[in-house]
């Protein structure tokens, strides 16, 4: 836990936001993400809907954001990513931030609701992606959909790319990754989607059992998009 010099009024912002956290807490959410592999210092169990409205009603500060982000309290660090201006993640604090993602929920929360609004970042998530973290890996493949999910004229990395630098197959929750970055280029960007399919051919004809997954989702895809 990172150790920040003594602020009253985000303290007293941080008090309010923890005494909101408890009212929604839900203990058997938090029993089924430990069984899930999904650990963090606390987990309060509370649900997305319940921390969307939280933060609508909580202060909007770089400094508060920041102080949530490294309580490693699970609701306090996706609070954290919902409501830090965007224009105040330079390339520095995106990178430092990363270092707190460890499992599987905060990959696909944040790529939700922090990296995906972060207009400077596609550099970065090309870091990620060629690089040995497995969960920024995936963090930076989830990040890339739902750009194009909320943007879907947004110049992201080109499929190409995704498909040569992702090359271990043998994690099936960075699989997954690839598939919803590629499913959501067949979406939005038409002019990858022979590529894609190509791409998805050549792996279905694999013994391998991930990229057979990976090829069937983009197949029933393509056969969606084409209206079979």
């Amino acid at each position: 836990m990172r150790f920040f010099i003594e602020n009253q009024k985000v303290k007293k912002e941080i008090e309010w936001v923890l005494n909101q956290l408890k009212l929604h807490m839900n203990g058997a959410t938090t029993a089924q993400m430990e069984e899930s592999g999904i650990h963090y210092r606390i987990n309060y169990g509370v649900g997305v809907p319940h921390l969307k409205q939280l933060a609508r009603r909580t202060p909007v500060s770089y400094e508060l954001a920041e102080r949530l982000w490294y309580s490693e309290v699970r609701e306090m660090m996706l609070l954290a990513a919902l409501i830090v201006p965007a224009e105040k993640m330079t390339d520095d604090v995106c990178r430092e931030w990363a270092k707190q993602i460890n499992n599987k929920d905060l990959v696909e929360r944040t790529s939700m609701f922090l990296w995906s609004r972060i207009g400077h970042i596609n550099h970065i998530l090309k870091e990620w992606i060629e690089g040995e973290d497995s969960y920024l890996k995936a963090t930076a493949l989830y990040s890339i959909g739902r750009q194009l999910q909320t943007e879907p004229n947004r110049e992201t990395l080109c499929s190409p790319h995704l498909m040569e630098a992702v090359d271990n197959m043998d994690d099936l929750f960075i699989v997954k990754a690839l598939s919803f970055a590629l499913r959501m280029k067949l979406r939005y960007c038409s002019g990858e989607r022979d590529e894609i399919e190509a791409f998805a051919k050549s792996l279905s004809n694999d013994n391998d059992r991930n990229k057979q997954i990976l090829a069937q989702e983009l197949l029933n895809e393509i056969d969606f998009i084409n209206g079979k």
